[in-house]
C-alpha cells in the first residue's frame, strides 16, 4: 500500500500572481463600452420621451427633474466605474493555467486550468467586427455557459491563443 501525505502547505509558500504580469485588453475595447453605455443611454431617453409623449397623464416637474437625474448619475457612474476599471482588466497566460481578472469595486479573478478545458471559442459581435476584436471563451465540464471569457482582443491574438489553449487541451486527452 502507497504511503499518502497531506502536508500543510503555508501561504508564504504558496506561488504568487504578479498584476504586473497581467496582459492588458486592447483599447479599443474601451470604445465598444463607451459605444454600449451610448446604446442604453439613448433607449432609456427614446423609453422616457415615449412615455411622456403617449401617456395621458402629466408627471409633475419634480419627478421628471428626479428621473433624468438618476438616467444622467447611472450614465455618469457606467463611464467613470468603465474608465477607472478597464486598466484592471487582464488576462494571464501561464504554463498550466489561464487566468482573467477584473473588478475596481468587486475583485474578480478566475483561474482555469489546462486539464480541466473541454473546448476553446472564439466569438465575434458587431461591435468587435467594426474594431477587428474578438473574445475567448473557455468552457469547463458541466456548463452551457462559458467559465471564463476574455473580450477585448485583438482577432488574431484571440485565434492564436485559442489555438495555444486548444494545444495544451489536446496533451490532456
Amino acid at each position: 500500500m502507497e504511503n499518502l501525505t497531506n502536508s500543510v502547505l503555508l501561504p508564504d509558500s504558496l506561488p504568487e500572481i504578479m498584476t504586473e504580469d497581467f496582459n492588458l485588453l486592447d483599447k479599443k475595447y474601451l470604445k465598444i463600452i463607451f459605444i454600449r453605455i451610448a446604446i442604453f443611454a439613448i433607449l432609456l431617453a427614446a423609453g422616457l420621451i415615449s412615455f411622456l409623449l403617449f401617456s395621458d397623464e402629466k408627471i409633475p416637474g419634480l419627478i421628471l427633474v428626479a428621473i433624468i437625474s438618476g438616467i444622467v448619475i447611472l450614465i455618469v457612474y457606467s463611464i467613470i466605474i468603465s474608465i477607472l476599471g478597464f486598466p484592471k482588466k487582464g488576462y494571464l497566460l501561464r504554463e498550466k493555467d489561464i487566468s482573467y481578472k477584473t473588478g475596481i469595486i468587486f475583485y474578480k479573478q478566475i483561474s482555469v486550468t489546462f486539464n480541466r478545458i473541454q473546448h476553446v471559442e472564439v466569438s465575434q459581435g458587431i461591435l468587435g467586427k467594426l474594431f477587428g476584436l474578438s473574445s475567448v471563451k473557455i468552457f469547463t465540464a458541466g456548463g452551457s455557459a462559458s467559465d471564463l471569457s476574455i473580450p477585448g482582443l485583438l482577432s488574431s491574438d484571440a485565434q492564436k491563443l485559442k489555438a495555444f489553449i486548444s494545444d495544451k487541451i489536446s496533451q490532456y486527452e
